[in-house]
């Protein structure tokens, strides 16, 4: 029988505005971990692709890419996975329809996380003709809180939406705490599409957003590198 197969789909690297963490550790994270791939979604930027592939084929590693990007629109964030070029709308429902235009699929991430303020895109803000266009939502994000994850849970499974799970991951060792499982050789995009796919693992250490507010700030000073 063919093992469940493990895909972290939100995770973010230095070319983010407040991550640090270079792509290729990225990379060697999920081989180490026996993930079978992941999806690169850096804020508003595909930049860390190239890097991302390269090192992959330097390394002769058995794990997929998945060219991915998460979008801040004007009423919260959006990812984008199996990209083929950067969308730059950012309406939302213009958005959605750009990423299906290239074949991708729409994700929404942490949607009733009440902390992230304006990123957090509760499906309201979509309405019944926004959220009816998504393919999936994060029911396990390991940066968001308990009950957050719960409501995801509960409004994916009532309303036909398929369950991914993702770290959101801005320091290496977060990367791979929260993942996607596809059970058997099924492809990743068609259990998403068929709605056959599985949230599992933990929520990373409340400390981390800190930091991460504060890198943020130091790349803004230029105390921090920049891609």
């Amino acid at each position: 029988m063919t093992a469940t197969r493990k895909f972290d789909l939100h995770c973010h690297s230095l070319f983010s505005a407040d991550s640090i963490t270079p792509v290729e550790k990225l990379v060697e994270r999920y081989a180490s971990l026996g993930f079978a791939g992941f999806a690169l979604t850096d804020h508003g930027c595909i930049g860390g692709w190239k890097k991302a592939k390269a090192h992959i084929s330097k390394k002769k590693l058995e794990l997929e890419f998945i060219p991915a990007c998460e979008f801040i629109t004007e009423r919260g964030d959006l990812i984008g996975l199996y990209l083929s070029d950067m969308p730059h709308s950012r309406d939302p429902l213009e958005l959605i329809d750009s990423i299906h235009s290239q074949g991708g699929l729409a994700i929404l991430p942490h949607p009733f996380d009440v902390l992230r303020g304006r990123s957090a895109m509760n499906p309201d803000k979509l309405g019944k003709e926004g959220w009816k266009k998504l393919d999936g939502m994060e029911v396990l994000n390991a940066r968001a809180t308990k009950g957050a994850n719960e409501k995801a849970l509960s409004f994916a499974s009532s309303h036909s939406l398929a369950r991914t799970g993702g770290s959101d991951a801005h320091f290496l060792f977060e990367g791979g705490k929260a993942y996607t499982q596809v059970a058997g050789g099924m492809n990743l995009a068609k259990a998403i599409r068929l709605k056959k796919t599985s949230a599992a693992g933990w929520r990373s250490p409340i400390f981390v957003h800190g930091p991460t507010t504060a890198i943020k700030w130091g790349k803004k000073l230029g105390l921090l590198p920049r891609p």
